[in-house]
């Protein structure tokens, strides 16, 4: 299952003012189980390269190539180790010696150079292309053609970010067909002509076209491409990669000693000299280059075939769904959050939504045969309706033979009022499983590999998300800001503490308390209000009743996720021009359930004041005067530049806690802290 992502996600009030986030992952995947979550959450991405995760080994189902690289025979393993498949080795144009490792990974160089330099790269990465222009070259000259170091070139492809590196590491291999000298040919054609093929959904051309330059035979590598072959090698490489601990590209291994990013030859040569003689590469050694900015993934192009299409092809913001019918997420996607995308943004002419099949038939032998259902009933216009009823039906049909399942929708489509010869005729004749079978292959070019999987105006949004995170991208969307959605953000050190002004903010506890708590909430925020429940009432007796932690409460809220966050937040300060905020606090968190959501937010707080015991009329004119918005966004602007980018959360004496973090956190914290000040 691939790991989540943080995002800094901008919202835009006036001014960039918020920082939360956005993503995956709640869907189906190909590596022989089902995986999800439920939720989003708050998890970072890249630092000094492109960054993500992989299964670990035990999650993939490996198998072997239909076509294997080497030839048969037993492995040569020679005195570095390297276990090199027979038969493989040749020389390459540059007169470097290349081959194939028994496991069918290529290597250029001497297999019997001292120094293996295992690479683990992604051909979309620009950070690995920086290293194949820059550092590479210098390296074959001085230290590979020398025989001192062999390269051993590993796939690690990050697909979440970079969807079409996936079929850029299968084209290698199939070039690899035609010999070890044709894969090199291939990889340095891949990297040379990235700006030409990142992002485009033709890329199994674009890959043929550049076969055809380096001279191999073109119909071979199509239909070796096309056939998908070597997925299950390239799935290979990433699992030896996660295995070892790396999580980021490029990633080197020198006899074992790790060396992350696109560093200087200077680094490289320093770090090679160090290994051969004996050394350990250690924290000094490793290069003090500051860190790359997070990568943005680049949008990705589409081809005009789909199974359907809702809303105005001229919307500003276009939805691309791949989906799987025997999918539970995405069930779940289409019963609960597509009628709502449907009503809000859909029929109004703001989003245009367009499915396209990804049946992932190693887990769900059934899905392609929906996904032709669906397209059968779409010759008599009934698509929309038998998507629905298929999805709504899955129990019933998802668990049978082809043939019970063939049955099942054919009574669907007697329901539906659909022509039952007509369909029955379709579903037989197979007529819509090439078009089924193209959106496939598309999907597995742009880095397709769980479901659903969504493209929003191209950027990526895997995984079955709640409402909130469609209603955050299509906003940014039509902003033309999206990409700002995966500009990756450090977080606050949580050992270097930081002022924070008090300032007026609400608190309760002893002003000369030797720790003090600040919170930067939220009042929607179902983290904040669980924080509110099972947390912050053990704080209150253990440490602010005792003495010993002043608590001050400051606003956040993420008003693109949050709808009414901010009327809750001026719901709260109204209460305190009353003496009442605590209490106020307190009811808004415990009956969060009755208005978040609701548009009559306001009326509902007034009611509360009124329960209260407020003066209704005067809690009700500062409301729909808005008079504290101004100290909200000064909240919400000051928790921003110390690097907060989501709630809750705090700061304990300036040290940085994120999220709603369990009591035993706070009490070490608080304890070690108040220990410091006697």
């Amino acid at each position: 299952m691939l790991k989540n992502h943080r995002y800094k996600l901008l919202v835009s009030a006036g001014q960039l003012i918020s920082i939360m986030t956005i993503v995956l992952l709640v869907a189906c995947g190909p590596a022989g189980t089902e995986s999800g979550r439920d939720g989003w959450t708050d998890v970072s991405a890249g630092v000094s390269s492109s960054t993500a995760t992989v299964p670990p080994a035990d999650d993939l189902e490996v198998e072997e190539d239909a076509a294997s690289i080497a030839d048969q025979g037993a492995a040569v393993t020679f005195h570095s180790g390297l276990e090199v498949a027979p038969g493989s080795q040749e020389v390459d144009a540059n007169g470097l010696p290349v081959g194939f490792t028994s496991e069918g990974f290529a290597f250029r160089g001497d297999p019997q150079a001292p120094i293996v330099m295992e690479e683990f790269s992604d051909y979309q990465c620009p950070f690995c292309n920086r290293f194949v222009q820059e550092t590479l070259p210098s390296l074959e000259t001085n230290q590979i053609a020398k025989g001192e170091v062999v390269l051993v070139y590993y796939d690690f492809p990050l697909s979440s970010i970079h969807p079409q590196a996936p079929a850029a590491h299968e084209a290698a291999y199939c070039a690899g067909e035609e010999g070890a000298a044709a894969y090199w040919a291939m990889h340095d054609a891949l990297f040379a002509n990235l700006n030409g093929w990142a992002g485009q959904s033709n890329t199994t051309d674009l890959f043929t076209g550049y076969a055809g330059e380096i001279g191999l035979d073109v119909e071979q590598f199509r239909t070796c491409l096309e056939s998908g072959q070597f997925a299950a090698r390239v799935q290979q490489g990433s699992s030896i990669g996660a295995a070892r601990g790396v999580t980021s590209t490029p990633s080197f291994f020198i006899n074992g000693q790790a060396l992350t990013g696109a560093q200087p030859l200077e680094t490289f040569t320093q770090a090679i000299e160090t290994v051969s003689s004996g050394g350990q590469l250690t924290s000094a050694q490793q290069p003090s280059e500051p860190p790359q900015p997070g990568v943005v993934p680049t949008p990705a192009a589409f081809s005009d075939d789909y199974a359907a299409a809702m809303g105005d092809p001229q919307a500003p913001v276009t939805i691309v769904e791949f989906t799987d019918y025997q999918c539970p997420y995405c069930a779940r996607h289409a019963e609960q959050t597509l009628p709502q995308l449907i009503q809000q943004y859909i029929d109004s002419g703001e989003v245009y939504y367009v499915i396209k099949d990804f049946p992932i038939e190693s887990i769900h032998p059934l899905a392609r045969s929906a996904a032709g259902a669906a397209r059968c009933a779409g010759e008599q216009d009934s698509y929309w309706q038998m998507h629905d009823e298929l999805f709504a039906r899955q129990p019933l049909w998802a668990n049978g033979a082809h043939a019970d399942s063939n049955a099942a929708f054919g009574r669907i489509a007697a329901e539906l009022g659909l022509d039952p010869a007509t369909f029955e005729a379709c579903l037989q004749s197979g007529r819509q499983d090439a078009r089924v079978e193209a959106n496939f292959v598309e999907g597995r070019s742009l880095g397709v590999n769980a479901t659903p999987t969504f493209y929003i105006n191209g950027y990526p949004v895997p995984g079955a998300q709640p409402l909130e995170i469609f209603d955050l991208a299509i906003g940014l969307a039509k902003e033309d800001r999206l990409s700002e959605a995966y500009v990756q953000e450090p977080e606050p050190d949580p050992s270097q503490p930081v002022d924070v002004s008090l300032g007026d903010a609400p608190r309760v506890g002893d002003a000369d308390a030797p720790v003090v708590i600040v919170e930067y909430t939220d009042f929607q925020c179902p983290y904040c209000s669980r924080h509110f429940q099972q947390t912050y009432p053990q704080i209150l007796k253990n440490f602010v009743e005792t003495g010993r932690v002043l608590y001050v409460f400051k606003d956040f809220p993420l008003t693109n996720i949050h709808p009414q966050a901010m009327i809750a937040a001026e719901a709260a300060r109204c209460a305190d021009d009353q003496g009442a905020y605590l209490r106020m606090h307190d009811m808004l968190f415990a009956r969060q359930g009755e208005w978040s959501g609701r548009g009559d937010a306001a009326e509902i707080f007034t009611g509360f004041a009124s329960e209260l015991n407020l003066d209704t009329d005067i809690f009700a004119s500062c409301l729909e005067s808005h008079r504290h918005q101004a100290g909200i966004m000064a909240d919400l602007d000051e928790g921003a530049r110390l690097g907060i980018r989501g709630t809750p959360g705090f700061f304990i004496n300036g040290h940085f806690l994120s999220g709603a973090q369990p009591y035993q956190v706070f009490e070490q914290t608080v304890t070690e802290l108040a220990a410091q000040t006697e």
